[in-house]
């Protein structure tokens, strides 16, 4: 009863205040997922301690949390909340639920939104943190190959109701909002970008030094 209750809830809100609604699921799985992320790193910081050493306390960092929720909360749901409404009124809107539909609204998905939202992620992140605008787009021009990775939202499209999207994309897409939080954030990482190893924060000839560091 009180699980039905809750969803029927949730649904009800989703029809009368439908944007705020999913601000406030894009900023309670954006909490979940970074936090998720920040245990994961302090607890591989503990794998890796030198036996004997003292092994580091775990210390939430709330400014990374505040300016992942800000973004979730001002630029990404917002973005997908009108960007699903404008795909489902241009694409096939009377056969949402055909099989052609969802690709066609895939390759869309993936053509435009998915690379605009990383490069709009991690420019977003990296000023919030103070970075100057050169050094921003440093940033993205050394973590967007490697963090565009397979989003695919077939089923997304094809199966979960419209007014349902943001909860779903929060829901499943948790260890997503855990990478993406963890990319953020290294700046002393090795990434993989083409195949090759390129150290986190290193300047080459032709690279901006780079570094989401939320210390």
């Amino acid at each position: 009863m009180g699980m039905s209750h809750a969803w029927a809830s949730y649904c009800d809100h989703l029809v009368k205040r439908p944007l705020i609604t999913k601000v406030i699921t894009g900023v309670v799985g954006t909490i979940v997922g970074d936090g998720i992320a920040q245990a994961t790193s302090h607890l591989s910081a503990r794998r890796v301690a030198r036996p004997g050493a003292r092994k580091p306390r775990f210390q939430y960092d709330w400014a990374r949390a505040a300016r992942l929720c800000a973004y979730a909360a001002c630029l990404g749901t917002p973005i997908g909340h009108y960007w699903f409404a404008f795909l489902d009124k241009a694409v096939f809107p009377t056969r949402m639920g055909h099989p052609l539909t969802a690709v066609l609204k895939m390759g869309l998905d993936q053509a435009f939104m998915a690379p605009a939202g990383m490069v709009l992620f991690f420019l977003s992140i990296s000023l919030m943190e103070g970075k100057p605008l050169q050094q921003a787009v440093g940033v993205v021009r050394d973590k967007f190959v490697p963090t565009m990775i397979a989003n695919y939202m077939v089923v997304n499209f094809r199966f979960v109701p419209p007014e349902q999207r943001i909860l779903y994309v929060n829901a499943i897409y948790i260890g997503w909002v855990s990478f993406l939080s963890s990319m953020a954030a290294a700046d002393t990482q090795s990434i993989k970008v083409g195949g090759g190893r390129r150290e986190a924060g290193r300047q080459g000839p032709d690279d901006l030094a780079y570094g989401v560091k939320t210390e």
